[in-house]
């Protein structure tokens, strides 16, 4: 008898044993098949919302991702004529914040050579309509850009000088702009500064530059401070033996190793400190490139505002529309044909490009970020103005240096 019920305690025990498993067995595959069919769901609404891209780093964070292969795209579409869409984030585009001059805010003109900034820095002294605008008299280069409270507005060529150095960069202008309002002002008090620039195509840049300096220019005198010190002479030494490199050709022109001119805008924004500044040996040739590029277009989205050369009516709109405040007269575009079109060999061409590949890369960058953001503005103002600008979006030639800006060439004392 007790050996009967034994059995059959032990027969239930293993059944109960049994049951718990498979009932442990079915969780688990329901767990499972749960787990599947959300990842699946996922899947499913990721690529409805994300199929064109919009859920890339780029739409994520307005910060720059650094990636080698950027430069070589850009490059390759640049040649094609295409300009790459980025997915910016809602942040990098500007909203409408008037500035108010008579208390802390000031504009920082970083000007660089070749892209009109002699003409945009002219419509900034004489052009703006401002109860207090700049006071231009004859035969001086200098305006006095005072408020009612006689502070400086306005820290440019044509306002404050070259005080940071000739055609101070980025590098310069960050470590000098203080100290020198400062010392113009003769007193310390709160700032708040509103960097600004404009670029341009980067191989018509270069072509302007060269010929520029065949007719005799040099900026040999620009201090390229950084980290406290200059690197003029030993880092970066000149080109051309005696007072200037005029006459140079264009050969001569692409062969010299330490010739400032090539990727002159994306050098001229990014903070240099994050290289060495211009000791080259600390890194490889690719990792300096790509952090010089990186930090330039940190740079720029962290600027108030950039226009661009081949924009001239975009770029007087933005400026507007971004600051509150008003140009009497319209930019103008105006090609200008020259009799001396350059003839550039296939090879000149493919060297011009490539020693200019990181200020190619930043273009693109910024073309259309500024398109992106003059479409943006055109959207929430409803501004209906006729476009006369060249229109770039379309295939032109690059090396068709016959069209240039009309901007005036005085000297750059």
């Amino acid at each position: 008898m007790h050996y009967v019920l034994y059995n059959r305690y032990r027969n239930c025990l293993y059944f109960h044993t049994i049951r718990r498993v498979f009932k442990i067995k079915m969780t688990w595959r329901k767990a499972i098949i749960f787990l599947i069919i959300v990842a699946l769901f996922s899947g499913f609404v990721f690529l409805y919302t994300c199929g064109n891209d919009s859920c890339s780093p780029n739409a994520i964070l307005p910060a720059v991702v650094s990636d080698i292969s950027q430069i070589t795209d850009s490059f390759n579409a640049y040649k094609d004529g295409r300009l790459p869409y980025n997915n910016f984030n809602d942040t990098v585009f500007v909203e409408s914040h008037p500035v108010n001059f008579d208390k802390e805010d000031v504009i920082v003109f970083l000007h660089i050579q070749k892209t009109g900034g002699t003409s945009f820095g002219r419509h900034l002294v004489k052009n703006l309509e401002l109860e207090s605008p700049c006071k231009c008299h004859r035969r001086k280069k200098r305006c006095d850009c005072y408020t009612s409270k006689k502070t400086i507005w306005l820290f440019s060529r044509y306002s404050t000088g070259w005080v940071c150095g000739l055609h101070a960069d980025w590098t310069e202008l960050n470590s000098c702009v203080e100290e020198a309002m400062n010392k113009k002002e003769k007193k310390i008090r709160k700032r708040r500064y509103h960097y600004i620039t404009v670029l341009r195509d980067p191989v018509k840049r270069f072509l302007s530059e060269w010929k520029h300096v065949q007719r005799g220019a040099t900026w040999k005198t620009a201090k390229l401070v950084c980290n406290g010190h200059s690197a003029v002479g030993n880092e970066v030494p000149l080109c051309f033996n005696g007072t200037d490199w005029s006459d140079v050709t264009l050969d001569e022109f692409l062969s010299c190793k330490h010739n400032l001119a090539k990727n002159r805008q994306t050098r001229m924004l990014a903070d240099l400190a994050k290289v060495n500044c211009y000791n080259t040996s600390s890194m490889t040739p690719e990792d300096r490139d790509q952090k010089i590029l990186d930090s330039a277009k940190e740079n720029l989205l962290n600027m108030d505002f950039f226009g661009l050369t081949e924009f001239q009516l975009r770029t007087q709109k933005l400026f507007e529309y971004t600051f509150d405040i008003h140009f009497k007269k319209e930019f103008e575009q105006l090609p200008v044909t020259h009799s001396d079109r350059t003839d550039i060999s296939k090879r000149q061409k493919s060297e011009i490009l490539e020693q200019n590949k990181l200020d190619i890369a930043l273009y693109q960058y910024a073309k259309d970020l500024f398109l992106q953001r003059t479409k943006k503005m055109r959207e929430k103002t409803g501004d209906t103005f006729v476009e006369r600008d060249y229109d770039l979006l379309e295939t032109k030639d690059q090396f068709d240096d016959s069209v240039d800006f009309a901007d005036d060439e005085d000297d750059d004392s």
